[in-house]
């Protein structure tokens, strides 16, 4: 083979390989404005309206009522109990030393104005963390995490029912440390979680009642929450699927306590309750 055509046969593999490397670069670059879109999209604040039903539901306040003030804050439940909610909903983790604290997500990044792990940081580190995203948050400019003993505080002396999500499939061994402090502050606690074990695990240490989080509801989810005392489901009250497959019904003939999430218009909300849905997780519609 001459000099020339063996140059000629890498200068067509030199073309192949610099297609392919263009090729997954490009994929590369739009996986990342895609990420990139998703997490800005993620952090956005809503543009709430405040909404009024006449329906006989109970109305849960969407950690807190982050409609008015930023979500799973203190200034959040207040207004939730100022509003009349029958319950406040936030979620928990624990932090590296042994506080449990109320946070949706396990990273700060979208709520505060540090980056940290929850769970890796000190309850001190933390609190030296301000919120900077959510409702109004510029008009509380010292406000940092809630702790789920002010949380608690705060749902006994408006009245409301503590609505506790249990993050994770982690730190279930402690969680008698929860149990404990809703006993010291003497409020009435509902347990929720997306993980079945996590509730098995409440289970074990109260009777206070569980529902069992889902997406779509199907014939399994039914038959666990079934499987464990004072268990309801508490599903997307806006996935047509549980209205389609008649499966919120199936859970009504059953005997199992029904909730649905997030509502945050009164069409949707009239739709449930016409199937018989009356407990209602939501950011914005009050009484």
């Amino acid at each position: 083979m001459s000099n020339a055509a063996e140059g000629k046969k890498w200068s067509k593999k030199k073309k192949v390989a610099v297609i392919v490397l263009s090729v997954l670069l490009a994929l590369i670059v739009l996986v990342v404005i895609a990420g990139v879109c998703a997490l800005n999209w993620y952090c956005k604040t809503a543009d709430y309206s405040v909404l009024q039903t006449e329906q006989n539901v109970t109305l849960i306040a969407h950690r807190g009522m982050r409609s008015v003030a930023p979500e799973n804050t203190a200034p959040a439940f207040e207004e939730a109990g100022k509003h009349g909610y029958w319950g406040a909903e936030c979620d928990i983790y624990r932090t590296k030393d042994g506080v449990w604290i109320v946070s949706h997500d396990s990273h700060t990044y979208r709520m505060m104005d540090k980056s940290a792990f929850v769970e890796k940081s000190t309850y001190e580190e933390l609190m030296k963390q301000r919120v900077a995203n959510g409702v109004n948050y510029e008009n509380y400019p010292d406000l940092s995490f809630c702790s789920l003993e002010d949380y608690l505080k705060i749902c006994k002396d408006y009245g409301m029912a503590a609505v506790i999500e249990l993050k994770g499939k982690n730190n279930t061994e402690y969680y008698n440390e929860i149990i404990d402090l809703v006993e010291q502050y003497g409020a009435q606690a509902v347990y929720i979680s997306f993980h079945f074990e996590n509730l098995e695990k409440i289970r074990a240490l109260t009777d206070a009642p569980v529902y069992f989080l889902t997406q779509e509801i199907t014939d399994e989810d039914i038959e666990l929450a079934l499987s464990l005392d004072n268990c309801g489901i508490d599903f997307n009250g806006n996935k047509e699927a549980n209205f389609e497959k008649g499966m919120i019904k199936k859970c009504i003939e059953k005997g199992l306590e029904v909730g649905a999430w997030t509502i945050d218009d009164t069409d949707t909300l009239d739709k449930l309750a016409a199937e018989g849905v009356t407990l209602i997780t939501t950011d914005n519609i009050t009484k």
